[in-house]
């Protein structure tokens, strides 16, 4: 599968539920998640079907099992998600002095500080065999901010437009220095 790029309009689209399990739906599921394992400048953690131009409200994850450093990543699929609850606390990195910088597949080279709930937690679905069950879970520290990025995704809207709305910056990376290099506020209205 291809990931599309800003500014393609189905990545501002609202992704549609999804309602019936069939085999267009299972090739989906498994091109999304092969698509974002192969990711690889830069890895990617997480993909949305409508970054791949499929209007439904799915994603895939690739993070740690646990939060150790030496966990395998683990590949998974969310269906239909619905924000159930999240924390007071909204944060731009693990520390309050320390921001992390959110990027995109969807949007390369391009990263930006985003604020983001501390611990979200979700109502979904996933798919085992050919059903759909569903599950209420609590994410975490980077988890959470993986889940409300790709959730994001799901209701059309961009970490770049976080920017705009908080009057955060935005960088660049340029590949000759390895540096990041802060962009104009007129370049971001763009995207």
């Amino acid at each position: 599968m291809t990931i599309i790029t800003v500014p393609h309009l189905a990545l501002r689209t609202v992704a549609e539920p999804v309602t019936v399990v069939d085999k267009k739906l299972k090739q989906l599921i498994r091109d999304l998640g092969k698509t974002l394992v192969a990711t690889t400048d830069p890895p990617g953690v997480g993909l949305a079907a409508p970054q791949v131009n499929a209007k439904r409200r799915l994603f895939a994850t690739y993070l740690p099992e646990d939060e150790s450093k030496d966990s395998p990543q683990h590949l998974r699929v969310i269906i239909n998600p619905s924000i159930v609850d999240f924390s007071d606390k909204v944060v731009f990195g693990p520390k309050k002095d320390e921001q992390r910088l959110e990027g995109c597949l969807s949007i390369p080279q391009i990263y930006g500080p985003v604020p983001r709930w501390q611990w979200v937690e979700y109502s979904f679905q996933e798919l085992v065999e050919d059903e759909l069950i569903e599950r209420t879970e609590r994410f975490y520290d980077f988890d959470a901010r993986v889940m409300q990025h790709e959730y994001d995704h799901l209701e059309g809207v961009l970490f770049t437009d976080y920017s705009l709305k908080y009057d955060l910056p935005l960088f660049k990376e340029n590949p000759k220095t390895e540096k990041m290099e802060e962009i104009d506020k007129e370049v971001i209205a763009l995207i």
